[in-house]
């Protein structure tokens, strides 16, 4: 079994390698065929590459603030065991469950003679969400957070935007559909058809549009 999980991490990167390969390719290849060949097909002057260049970045950037925001979660995690939550007691024999809201508080507890419980336990979580803000703001976990729904956003509007424009080049079809794996199968895992079949496409695109020495 620890065999087959590092050959499968092998494989994972050796994916995850080629698509950043592929990029590079597809990028320098439009720059060579606008340099050799000045026609309005060549991958320099398409405008889907273009967009996949902004594309890029804003990929690039979102995937850095993931990785913050998971860091800080973390950290947070990690003081606190997890995110603010207070027993709610179902009864004196039954132990407890935990409630992460007023609302989940009340549906735990909902008789009239469990109203100092309700009490007790919406005093308790109160205090601890206050302790979680307070170090929340010391961590920066929620701006972290914002920040990376608003690069998301931009993501998702210019992969939007890229896949709705209609290219003029070998070059743009390939961005296109790197631009698609990278979006729906960031880590290059999927194994389930069509998956492995438009990673063999991709590659096959990369190597016509840059030339015989590419990837």
């Amino acid at each position: 079994m620890a065999s087959s999980g590092n050959k499968d991490v092998s494989f994972g990167t050796t994916r995850r390698n080629f698509l950043s390969h592929a990029a590079a390719s597809i990028a320098a290849a439009s720059v060579r065929a606008g340099a050799v060949v000045r026609t309005e097909r060549s991958g320099q002057g398409d405008p889907v590459v273009s967009l996949w260049r902004d594309w890029m970045v804003a990929h690039r950037l979102c995937g850095e603030a993931c990785r913050r925001q998971q860091k800080l979660e973390t950290e947070l995690l990690r003081q606190f065991g997890s995110f603010p939550r207070t027993k709610a007691p179902l009864s004196e024999d039954c132990g407890f469950m935990w409630a992460y809201s007023g609302r989940e508080i009340d549906r735990l507890l909902p008789n009239a003679d469990q109203d100092e419980m309700r009490r007790r336990a919406r005093a308790a979580l109160a205090a601890r969400r206050s302790e979680w803000k307070t170090a929340d703001k010391r961590v920066g976990y929620t701006r972290a957070k914002k920040a990376e729904k608003e690069i998301a956003d931009v993501e998702e509007a210019l992969a939007q935007e890229l896949w709705s424009a209609a290219p003029r080049s070998v070059a743009g079809v390939a961005v296109k559909l790197h631009s698609l794996l990278e979006m729906e199968d960031p880590r290059s895992a999927l194994q389930e058809a069509p998956w492995p079949e438009l990673r063999t496409i991709l590659a096959d695109l990369v190597r016509i549009s840059a030339g015989p020495n590419a990837v």
